[in-house]
């Protein structure tokens, strides 16, 4: 009989004061990058996970029976899973490996992992996470860029350059992943998984919000025409944010332009294009992001349940940030 994870649980203020004073390694947009840290990403990225999750308490996070299950080693596991392209069977040295240095206290089967998921609280932990481990770069950033990618349910022909093809994957077989990263550190500072369909502007709001809430002093936001609208202006304008570049439809017009912003930056994108693109063109940050994911990480994914899939989904963006992380240590 399992618990389910209760995510009221997760003081989410203590962790981040937890991380803030004990991180090690301060990155800076000046910091020259490890230059071995190709040749030493996977031993950086377990070391980079373990030191990101022990300080973190997930004593009220179990598996009821005989004997407990650690969370904190489900997710080492889990992250140590989707590195290795959600397969087990590779990443059950690694996990022998860890084991033997302590590392991890067990090394939990497969079945467990399946079960914790298909937990919807294992998905808005995994959120959070993503969130937290962003804030290493708390203070170098002040750009946010939005953006959505699908992955197919299932593998199909492509690669990793063709991300959906309507014919062959409708938007009915694909999940669609949601971020929020910042420019300098390339770290992606906001995450949620959905449905194929779901549009990007609904998730404006929390993921606007949400950063803004966490600590990050935003002054300029960028996001493509699929964000455009005048209460996504609006709450720019509310959060103090007013460098906001989110791109416009061939047909928006000045009518019942109530919004100051929106009429200030629609004018921009008219009449000064070229002003406007001084700053728009690193929008294309986010795409290479979204690239490099797909590239590493597979295009597709593996489970077969909607909960389990967008934990696989979120997965692949904490994997994404501790393998940055691990660039500047």
């Amino acid at each position: 009989m399992k618990e389910d994870i209760n995510i009221n649980k997760f003081n989410e203020q203590e962790v981040q004061t937890t991380l803030l004073q004990r991180r090690e390694v301060r990155p800076s947009i000046n910091l020259l990058k490890n230059p071995l840290s190709l040749e030493k990403e996977k031993e950086k990225f377990i070391q980079n996970l373990c030191n990101f999750l022990d300080p973190l308490n997930f004593d009220t996070f179990q598996l009821t029976g005989r004997p407990r299950t650690d969370f904190r080693d489900i997710v080492k596991s889990l992250l140590i899973m989707s590195y290795n392209g959600m397969s087990y069977r590779r990443t059950q040295s690694d996990l022998r490996w860890m084991h033997e240095r302590e590392l991890i206290k067990s090394i939990p089967p497969r079945s467990t992992l399946n079960d914790y998921a298909n937990q919807k609280n294992t998905k808005e932990i995994i959120e959070k996470l993503i969130q937290i481990s962003s804030l290493f770069f708390i203070d170098e950033e002040d750009t946010a860029i939005l953006d959505s990618t699908w992955f197919g349910q299932k593998m199909y022909t492509g690669g990793f350059k063709k991300v959906h093809d309507k014919k062959h994957a409708p938007l009915a077989h694909v999940r669609k992943l949601h971020i929020a990263c910042l420019k300098n550190s390339k770290v992606i500072a906001f995450a949620k998984a959905t449905e194929g369909t779901k549009h990007d502007s609904p998730i404006f709001d929390e993921a606007v919000n949400t950063i803004v809430k966490n600590g990050f002093k935003i002054k300029t936001l960028l996001a493509d025409a699929g964000y455009t609208g005048k209460k996504n202006y609006a709450l720019c304008r509310d959060l103090g944010i007013f460098n906001v570049f989110i791109d416009f439809r061939k047909n928006s017009t000045f009518k019942n332009a109530k919004s100051d912003i929106w009429r200030e930056k629609l004018r921009l994108y008219k009449e000064q294009r070229e002003i406007w693109n001084q700053t728009y063109r690193f929008r294309v940050i986010v795409e290479g992001i979204f690239s490099a994911i797909k590239k590493k990480n597979l295009n597709y994914l593996r489970s077969k349940k909607e909960t389990a899939q967008d934990v696989e989904l979120l997965l692949k963006a904490l994997v994404y940030n501790l393998t940055i992380i691990g660039k500047y240590s």
